[in-house]
């Protein structure tokens, strides 16, 4: 038995350590298909909607917006611990299938999409992206500035991590309701403190005329003590464009899956290492006692 303690220790620590290192990957890929369902259920929603319930929501949303004068951003996003109460008016509009979803955010460039929650409470931007409250809804319109918020570099969820990669002219695209509004990146401002109110102040800012939708994530990893904003203005939907070549797209997919491959591969190399020591052992072991018995 002490002979066997060893090795029992080794299997131990090596499946600690293969969880520990899987998991960011198994929770992005989980949080991924999450997404995914989310955003299906939504379409779904927004499928089953009459024309009455189109213009209705319409009308709704763009009476909260009216109420917006200025975007009145007050407090640091990231630090927000509670939710709005889920009755009160800003939670009532764009919330077809009362899961706290207004739309969903497609990013053809980054290979991403994610759904878009009311507010920006801690349980929000730990899976998706929020609607800063305070900023007009993503609905377009003149003279709006829509502010959209998450995370960077968490373990457990891709989220805005990538969008340090967005250059000027790329594209996004906001699907609500049964639009979709198309904004061309105009400005990328890297590394904004976030003590810098004024700063932020006038990033965020609506400007007269315009259409435009920000979106507000925190920079650099594990620091997070300055603010990265990527802003961009409407344009014409003609379809989500994408750049990528099929060669670009095999080179995402590896990325995004070698490192599961590997550990993949050097789970399956260790257990048939262990099956091999086992019959050895058991080989030796039977060699043995038929040696005795002659």
């Amino acid at each position: 038995m002490k002979k066997k303690l060893p090795s029992i220790f080794i299997g131990l620590l090596f499946l600690i350590g293969l969880g520990i290192m899987t998991y960011p990957i198994i929770s992005n890929q989980w949080n991924t298909y999450r997404q995914s369902k989310l955003i299906e259920n939504y379409k779904l929603a927004v499928k089953d909607l009459s024309k009455d319930d189109f213009q209705k929501e319409w009308q709704d949303a763009k009476a909260f917006n009216e109420t917006i004068v200025e975007n009145n951003i007050f407090s640091d996003v990231f630090g927000q611990k509670n939710k709005e109460s889920e009755k009160s008016a800003y939670n009532q509009v764009l919330n077809v299938n009362r899961d706290g979803i207004m739309g969903y955010l497609s990013i053809p460039e980054i290979n991403l999409k994610l759904a878009i929650y009311h507010g920006t409470s801690d349980d929000v931007l730990q899976t998706g992206i929020g609607h800063m409250n305070g900023s007009k809804l993503p609905i377009g319109g003149e003279s709006t500035h829509c502010v959209l918020a998450a995370h960077r570099g968490l373990p457990s969820a891709e989220l805005f991590t990538n969008i340090d990669q967005l250059q000027t002219g790329d594209k996004f695209y906001i699907h609500v309701l049964d639009q979709v509004l198309a904004y061309k990146v105009d400005q990328i401002l890297p590394m904004v403190d976030k003590n810098d109110q004024n700063t932020l102040k006038e990033a965020l800012s609506i400007h007269e005329g315009q259409d435009e939708v920000s979106l507000f994530t925190c920079t650099p990893y594990g620091v997070n003590s300055h603010r990265l904003i990527v802003r961009g203005h409407r344009v014409a939907y003609n379809g989500e464009e994408n750049h990528q070549t099929v060669g670009d797209k095999m080179l995402e997919s590896i990325k995004n899956y070698y490192m599961f491959i590997l550990i993949l591969g050097l789970a399956l190399t260790f257990l048939m290492i262990l099956i091999m020591r086992y019959l050895f052992n058991k080989r030796k072991g039977g060699a043995k006692d038929e040696k005795e018995i002659l």
